[in-house]
């Protein structure tokens, strides 16, 4: 599976063609851990001359070839134009790419932009990396193979091997854990029961953190704050025991995070919340069945 975002804003640019734009079968960009990165063009036969728009970088180790690897004829314009005159089968256009991705701070980025494929471009990383960031909104790769981007304008970034703060909280002799996923320094951090709320505070502004709440500790949908102002907040993957809840905060200071309900109101709630489960599951099947 992969899991596809759409870009809010597609750019389009002029060029001289001496080609139609080919029809891709599929772009992938594979990300290794040191940062290099290749590219693999699959793209369709035809009966005219056709042009293959490479992706923006400084390219390497160009190859043109056929799916049994033969060499196919083509002409380069420049670094980012690959002509074929005109290609009887299908063929593969692959290379490298240098100096895209950069490493600031612990966190890779990369400003990417293409919009020539209808089929957008797909994004495989190293397996230390579960969780990837697209114009600051996060992706969840941990049960998927890659990232399909379309009209794709994003800055890209990703941490490899993020450190884990991990901090237990004890409540009436139950112990609960919160995982804290940040390059950030976390500190004083509490848990008010009668508030339904987990604070803590940072000392780096614009740092990722993902916070991993014990859903029997404090259940969602949840708010955030930041020195008692709301802020923009990403609960982006749920399972039965934990939520994940993302921010990138603008300026150090107290984070708030309150929930709907704690424990131990979570225990009273739980009943009525499978019970409107079971409702909703028992409906929804009997429209299934309907058709």
């Amino acid at each position: 599976m992969i899991i596809s975002i759409i870009s809010l804003t597609p750019q389009a640019f002029a060029q001289i063609s001496f080609g139609t734009p080919a029809e891709h079968v599929s772009i992938k960009v594979t990300i290794e851990e040191n940062g290099d990165v290749s590219v693999v063009h699959v793209v369709k036969k035809s009966n005219v001359n056709v042009q293959v728009q490479m992706l923006p970088g400084t390219v390497e180790n160009l190859q043109v070839v056929d799916g049994a690897r033969n060499k196919i004829q083509h002409a380069v314009a420049g670094q980012s134009i690959v002509t074929l005159f005109p290609p009887e089968v299908n063929f593969g256009v692959e290379y490298d790419l240098k100096d895209v991705l950069i490493l600031k701070e612990g966190v890779w980025t990369w400003d990417f932009l293409y919009t020539e494929s209808k089929n957008g471009v797909e994004f495989y990383f190293p397996d230390e990396v579960d969780i990837v960031f697209a114009n600051d909104r996060p992706v969840r790769i941990a049960s998927v193979e890659g990232m399909r981007c379309h009209g794709c304008d994003m800055i890209l970034e990703y941490i490899i091997d993020e450190p884990i703060i991990l901090k237990e909280i004890e409540w009436e002799e139950q112990k609960f854990q919160v995982s804290i996923r940040t390059l950030d320094e976390i500190n004083s951090f509490n848990f008010d029961q009668p508030t339904r709320m987990l604070s803590f505070e940072n000392t780096q502004e614009g740092r990722f953190i993902t916070v991993i709440i014990p859903l029997e500790l404090l259940w969602s949908p949840y708010e955030v704050y930041l020195e008692d102002k709301k802020i923009l907040n990403h609960e982006y993957y749920q399972n039965d025991t934990h939520g994940w809840v993302n921010i990138k905060p603008k300026t150090v200071g107290t984070i708030e995070i309150i929930g709907i309900s704690a424990i131990p109101e979570f225990s009273l709630l739980l009943p009525l919340v499978l019970g409107i489960a079971i409702v909703i599951g028992f409906q929804a099947k009997n429209k299934i069945n309907l058709r």
